[in-house]
């Protein structure tokens, strides 16, 4: 028989003997097993204090938060989903980091299984928390732990499955711009934030198939301003392989490098280590105060990346706003076209002698410079790059070239205005959740009652058959009894209603057959939701169900928790 010693992080095996299985287990490395009641319950607490936290957010309910960096408090509700999302990972990241600087030999292992329960479910989120998903996930669990078998964990997943099932076919579609103004108008709360949306959904002719196309940033004027570009995705970032030329582009601190103003574009074919090939280019760029961007088909490395790093670094120092940025070209990700054949991007850069300005060393009889800058250099009017991507814009070449391009597409800038900084950045908040949150989700795929009201609809359809296994119908019951939460919480925030009166309205929906109608007062006649803009994006509920689904099944089939040690950060010396 073996003996194992479980010290610290490791098992060490020290040979056989006859004597009983016995391990030593430290504080330093608690390892838990969930079919004990106490564990099961710890672990969930985690999932019910992040329950709270949203809920105070949803609907006309707010939060007050002092972020990371911020000096001062902020407001943040459940429409704003990018804050809230904030909210959750800085709650995560302070529950790490108290972790790290407690003493192991005092560790309260419920509290560190509540938060090993948190993080796992943050993970199966992926982003996509909204108020309903942590009180789904703790009462369908709280439901299976009192019978956690085979049968009940069937009969919940199958049921999620049905619910989702049943918005898929039920979903509302908003195609014509009557209805889709008409929705507009019931999101906004102002007729300045309306008219301005209007506007956007106007200038993309109402298709807005992606979250990236309209950036919404703090303008510098009191009405709102739209900045309209062509933009072309390159599928490729700054040039990361050299930390000291990061640094020049100061892109470690900033985790961007925007260039709003025109700058020069270089399209270099071969690998750039001459720094003779590069610096007539950086003197013509300096003198003019211009920043280039440099794409090359090789590598750019040796002294002529060094004589970039210097000259970014020197123009800085003086005030300069010249900077050199390298972008590698990947004809595997261009539809395998070479940097030649990619006539639609050298279009878009404006290269003045069209594929005959692609400079390379070995063939090209001078090297671009001031002399020769109408022979190679192209033109953009800004561009927004990070390691992994850049977006390349230059609205004066728009055409019709863009059919079939998957690279290009049309960009809005909306610069958000108003009489002061927080009326400014209310606003932006506001039109950047309707927009990128709201809109363009449900335009896409269709959208759902909101205020939880898709997921009571559901109810009805559940089935829940006599012949069902008792163990499975649990399970069943259980999803049923989930499903009528989140409207109840939802109408309690709006209205602060007594509980009996949430029931009343909970049940005259249940009993409305038509899926895009509901009360929501007390003795009141159901409202078309359509026309009231209570309406969310279905592919968030769904995605929703779906990652509730797979905590389920992943924690069910757990039966050991190992907790993560976190080490106490070093002094600085």
């Amino acid at each position: 028989m073996v003996m194992s010693i479980m010290v610290g992080r490791g098992i060490k095996r020290i040979g056989c003997c006859r004597a009983v299985i016995r391990s030593i287990k430290t504080l330093h490395t608690p390892v838990v097993k969930t079919d004990e009641p106490a564990t099961r319950v710890a672990v969930l607490e985690g999932i019910k204090l992040l329950d709270r936290v949203i809920n105070s957010t949803s609907y006309n309910k707010s939060l007050i938060s002092t972020g990371k960096y911020r000096s001062k408090p902020q407001i943040i509700t459940s429409q704003n989903a990018l804050k809230l999302q904030n909210v959750i990972r800085e709650l995560l990241d302070s529950n790490q980091l108290r972790e790290a600087m407690n003493d192991p030999k005092f560790l309260d292992i419920n509290e560190k299984l509540g938060k090993i329960g948190l993080q796992l479910f943050v993970d199966c989120h992926d982003g996509n928390i909204i108020p309903m998903s942590a009180s789904l996930t703790h009462i369908l669990m709280e439901q299976y732990y009192k019978s956690p078998c085979k049968e009940t964990l069937t009969g919940i997943i199958q049921s999620l499955e049905q619910v989702r099932t049943f918005l898929r076919s039920k979903k509302i579609s908003v195609q014509s711009r009557e209805e889709v103004d008409a929705l507009v108008g019931k999101l906004c709360q102002t007729n300045k934030d309306s008219e301005t949306i209007r506007k956007v959904l106007y200038s993309l002719d109402y298709k807005l198939p992606s979250p990236d196309i309209v950036r919404v940033v703090k303008g510098q004027r009191i009405e709102d301003e739209l900045a309209i570009s062509r933009g072309w995705r390159f599928p490729a970032g700054v040039l990361d392989t050299n930390d000291a030329y990061l640094r020049s582009l100061q892109l470690p601190e900033k985790k961007l490098v925007s260039i709003d103003k025109d700058i020069l574009v270089l399209l270099y074919d071969g690998t750039l280590n001459d720094a003779s090939k590069i610096l007539p280019t950086l003197n013509y760029a300096a003198k003019n105060q211009k920043s280039v961007l440099v794409i090359v088909t090789g590598d750019c490395l040796g002294d002529a990346l060094t004589s970039i790093t210097i000259s970014n670094n020197r123009n800085r120092r003086q005030g300069n706003n010249s900077r050199t940025v390298i972008m590698k070209y990947d004809a595997r990700a261009c539809s395998d076209l070479s940097l030649q054949e990619n006539h639609q991007l050298i279009d878009f850069l404006g290269l003045p002698n069209g594929a005959s300005s692609i400079y390379s060393p070995d063939f090209s009889p001078y090297v671009p410079s001031t002399m020769c800058a109408d022979q190679f250099y192209g033109k953009l009017d800004s561009f927004q790059a990070t390691t992994g991507e850049a977006f390349l814009h230059n609205s004066g070449v728009w055409g019709d070239q863009d059919t079939g391009n998957k690279f290009l597409r049309m960009t809005i800038t909306v610069k958000v205005g108003g009489t002061s900084e927080l009326e400014i950045d209310h606003r932006r908040s506001v039109l950047d959740n309707i927009i990128n949150d709201t809109l363009c989700h449900g335009l896409s795929t269709g959208f759902v009652p909101a205020y939880g009201i898709a997921l009571a609809k559901a109810i009805p359809s559940m089935t829940r058959e006599p012949e069902l296994d008792l163990k499975v119908k649990l399970g069943v019951d259980s999803v049923v009894m989930a499903l009528a939460v989140p409207m109840t919480r939802a109408v309690e925030n709006l209205y602060g209603l007594s509980r009996f009166q949430v029931t009343g309205i909970v049940a005259d929906t249940l009993r409305e057959r038509n899926f895009s109608r509901a009360p929501l007062a007390p003795d009141s006649e159901a409202l078309d939701l359509l026309k009231e803009g209570v309406l969310e994006p279905w592919n968030k509920i769904d995605k929703c169900l779906a990652n509730v689904s797979t905590f389920i099944k992943l924690l069910s089939s757990c039966n050991t928790i190992v907790a993560q040690v976190f080490e106490k950060p070093k002094k600085r010396e």
